[in-house]
């Protein structure tokens, strides 16, 4: 489903379910309890993403609990199915306020249905708005290998690209691996069906652009990128670069395209 639903913790008192939250290994039978509820309603509309149909058909998906549904002292939590073989799990975010931020500082996951974490990470020091849900927590698939990976906002810089911690799924280990290589590239976006990994970047007030990677043998590589600069005037020129040996080589440059 790959959403986070504000609305969906308010299922409880049309449910009869006593409000107060049942603990953290009662998350997924109380989310799930509510999707159907609310999906029977006709007050739920979910997205869900079918990762490779070809190989079997499997429908990888998450919901997370909003901060305005959690009580103080009690975790953020989330519901995943992560892909074919995998478990399903539950993700507890540890959290406290500081000053305006939200301090995500500890991520524990466990099999549905275990009492014990089988995972945790940690310590963190992840910080955002209060209005940014969980600290921009989402599962996605980031590197095209049909299970949901993790990533969480670090900071918020003073520029507009927001850095991310990124943990990607090993079906080998059955635990999640932090990705450096994704946390040096700060923000980056995801193309699944060209199996594209972006990366826009700024250096300065006048001059932006974006990296373009692929995966080979499990590792990125860099195959080009689009770089912007403008003068005082207003005026802008895009060039374009290819990566050929680890050397970045111009192909083309003119006025940027109109957006």
């Amino acid at each position: 489903m790959n959403v986070i639903l504000p609305a969906l913790f308010k299922a409880d008192e049309a449910m009869g379910i006593n409000a107060v939250w049942l603990g953290a290994r009662g998350a997924r039978a109380f989310v799930l309890a509510a999707v159907f509820f609310l999906a029977a309603s006709g007050g739920l509309r979910a997205e869900e993403t079918d990762l490779g149909a070809e190989e079997g058909e499997f429908d990888t998906d998450y919901i997370c609990r909003t901060l305005d549904e959690t009580p103080p002292g009690e975790p953020l939590f989330c519901s995943a199915s992560i892909g074919p073989g995998a478990p399903d799990i539950e993700v507890a975010l540890f959290w406290q306020r500081e000053d305006y931020s939200i301090l995500i500082d500890r991520i524990e996951i466990a099999r549905q249905g275990e009492v014990e974490p089988f995972q945790t990470i940690g310590p963190i020091d992840s910080r955002a708005l209060p209005d940014m849900e969980t600290n921009g927590f989402e599962m996605l698939d980031m590197n095209f290998d049909g299970y949901l990976d993790m990533r969480i906002i670090e900071f918020l810089p003073a520029g507009p690209n927001i850095p991310y911690l990124h943990w990607l799924w090993s079906p080998e280990s059955g635990r999640f691996v932090s990705a450096g290589f994704l946390n040096e590239l700060g923000y980056t976006e995801f193309d699944e069906e060209e199996r594209l990994v972006f990366a826009p970047w700024r250096s300065s007030a006048a001059e932006m652009g974006e990296d373009t990677y692929v995966y080979e043998a499990g590792e990125l590589k860099q195959t080009g990128r689009i770089m912007r600069r403008y003068t005082d005037d207003g005026a802008c020129t895009q060039t374009s670069y290819e990566a050929v040996d680890g050397q970045l080589i111009k192909t083309a440059s003119g006025p940027c395209p109109e957006e």
